[in-house]
């Protein structure tokens, strides 16, 4: 793995993990307003179709292409990678909804751990010892930004269940994006 790769990766987590920071800062606002889960989901959903139908709508101004079926294999993939990201928008939602948004960010990126070992249940491949480094570093991370070491914070559990299930979600995501 050249540094070139290493450095492209570290600036894609990056704009990944402020990505889903300012979304949940969004997300608590609404949480004020007194929006609702579901109500937020459903706003960044139909935002989603919107745009998606705009692609579409400037697609077809291009001369079109053939379009090439996918297999059922295809389709169940594709199924598989957005209800998990769809859950992934929910858990997150809840996540922040009884945690910091900054401890429900560092709850999200335990996708880092939880894809090593998804991977290497599913692929039955053994993790290189730079994976393990980086999962050791991701897990010390964590209890250093969630400040957990100190017994007088208390965060509340249901974010914390939230978060997990928001990062295992999250890492079936990225699985199912990577096959």
């Amino acid at each position: 793995m050249n540094t070139n790769t290493v450095l492209k990766g570290v600036i894609l987590v990056g704009l990944g993990a402020t990505s889903y920071g300012m979304l949940a800062t969004f997300v608590k606002l609404a949480y004020k307003e007194g929006f609702t889960t579901a109500e937020v989901t459903s706003a960044q959903f139909i935002y989603g179709i919107l745009g998606i139908a705009l692609l579409i709508f400037f697609q077809n101004i291009v001369p079109k292409k053939p379009i090439v079926m996918p297999t059922k294999k295809n389709r169940f993939q594709l199924i598989l990678a957005g209800t998990s990201l769809g859950l992934t928008s929910v858990f997150y939602y809840l996540c922040v909804k009884y945690i910091n948004v900054s401890i429900a960010i560092v709850m999200l990126m335990q996708t880092v751990w939880m894809g090593v070992l998804l991977e290497w249940i599913l692929d039955k491949q053994v993790p290189s010892k730079r994976k393990i480094l980086a999962v050791c570093i991701v897990l010390l991370g964590t209890l250093l930004a969630t400040n957990i070491t100190n017994s007088a914070v208390s965060i509340d559990w249901r974010g914390i269940v939230f978060g997990l299930l928001a990062a295992a979600s999250f890492t079936t995501t990225m699985f199912t994006a990577n096959k």
